[in-house]
């Protein structure tokens, strides 16, 4: 099992710095809207900053951060070749109409014609990472599903993950079913920096494809390996940021919707992102 980062403060305790950087960071997320649940921590001298840590949230997106350490640490014991051609398709497709939309009693679009190349398996997961391509994650799952069945939550259970009693999956039954919190999100972002220095071509490989993952939501100064998740009373980002003294962040938030986030989130973020640097980075 990957074991989580130390969450405790360093040995002598917060300076005079931290201890005010830390309590910016709870008075500002005490005027945020909803439900915002964060932890933070530096693995170096495990200085942390925890707030609710332990809420679960419906996981959207972020489920596909595990889903390709699974996939790559499978083809690492030979049991998936990443090389492999996934076909594509061309088919008719429906369009989600927004909350708003769908209450405005706005008729339901014509479905759109949809095509999807073949694609490798490596090129799928550097576009359902890089890009959180729905597609590309299902020309994945349809070829390796992430089932109980098939070895994918007992793969969550050995990073520190308490599956009993929850589902988990990416599958063309199920689509994305599962629920996760921010210190299970911080025990995957340290199962994936291990996977990252592990020293071979694919553990560069899978690094550079959160690197390149796109967010608007956390922002530091530093690059990021990072994935972020997006659904009805879900938006979230994780991300291990590679300053100077690495950190993982994980925070998530009810404030998610499937077609419009309210851009006022974005500032929430930044803000959330310049405090936690100042306690992260002191």
């Amino acid at each position: 099992a990957t074991p989580a980062p130390a969450a405790t403060p360093a040995p002598e305790g917060d300076t005079p710095a931290q201890a005010a950087a830390r309590a910016a960071l709870d008075a500002y997320l005490d005027t945020l809207p909803g439900s915002v649940s964060v932890l933070a921590v530096r693995p170096s001298d495990g200085l942390t900053y925890a707030r609710d840590a332990d809420r679960s949230y419906y996981a959207a997106s972020l489920l596909k951060a595990p889903y390709a350490l699974w996939l790559y640490s499978r083809a690492a014991q030979g049991q998936v070749d990443l090389n492999e051609t996934l076909p594509g398709w061309t088919r008719l497709e429906e369009v989600l109409l927004s909350q708003e939309e769908q209450a405005a009693g706005l008729p339901t679009p014509t479905p759109q014609l949809a095509t999807v190349p073949d694609r490798t398996a490596r090129e799928a997961v550097a576009l359902m990472v890089g890009q959180s391509n729905n597609s590309a994650a299902e020309q994945l799952y349809t070829r390796w599903p992430a089932t109980a069945a098939t070895g994918f939550v007992d793969f969550l259970s050995s990073l520190g993950l308490d599956m009993t009693g929850r589902v988990a999956n990416l599958s063309l039954a199920t689509g994305m079913s599962g629920n996760l919190s921010p210190a299970e999100a911080v025990r995957v972002l340290t199962a994936l920096q291990t996977f990252f220095d592990s020293g071979t071509a694919d553990g560069e490989e899978l690094k550079q494809a959160f690197l390149n993952a796109r967010s608007n939501y956390l922002t530091f100064d530093w690059p990021m390996a990072r994935k972020y998740g997006n659904w009805i009373d879900a938006l979230h980002d994780i991300a291990i940021v590679y300053a100077p003294d690495p950190y993982y962040v994980a925070v998530f938030t009810d404030w998610g919707d499937p077609a419009k986030v309210d851009p006022q989130c974005k500032e929430y973020y930044r803000q959330i992102s310049a405090l936690l640097a100042a306690l992260l980075e002191s």
